[in-house]
């Protein structure tokens, strides 16, 4: 299987779901990560720059989307973040509000990270 970075954005995505991943959700995110191909530096901006910019305030949200995102939506938004990385202003947004964008979901990135590492074994 080869995942597409549209796979990838929907299995970040789940990072940022109103519900805590467990093990099993880590390794998924796990395999399609790798399943991409692309490098843990790349996964990682993707995960700082695309997904995040998108996501993070349905962790702020009192009663935020716990049962998935819809794909569409997901997909033209993280494709804007995807144009939008070669603009300075969004990479200096982006670290400005890295914290409050990851908060909840830097835990579960770790975790998956460590399974990766655990699948190319």
């Amino acid at each position: 299987m080869i995942a597409s970075r549209e796979d990838v954005w929907l299995a970040l995505s789940e990072l940022w779901l109103d519900h805590q991943p467990d093990e099993h959700d880590h390794r998924h995110i796990a395999r399609v990560l790798l399943a991409s191909g692309l490098s843990t530096e790349e996964l990682r901006g993707i995960y700082l720059e695309e997904v995040a910019p998108l996501l993070w305030l349905n962790h702020w949200t009192t009663a935020g989307v716990w049962s998935g995102f819809d794909p569409a939506w997901l997909s033209a938004g993280c494709r804007r973040n995807l144009q939008r990385r070669q603009s300075r202003w969004h990479r200096w947004r982006c670290r400005l509000l890295r914290r409050p964008m990851t908060y909840a979901a830097e835990p579960e990135w770790c975790q998956v990270l460590l399974r990766m590492e655990e699948l190319r074994g």
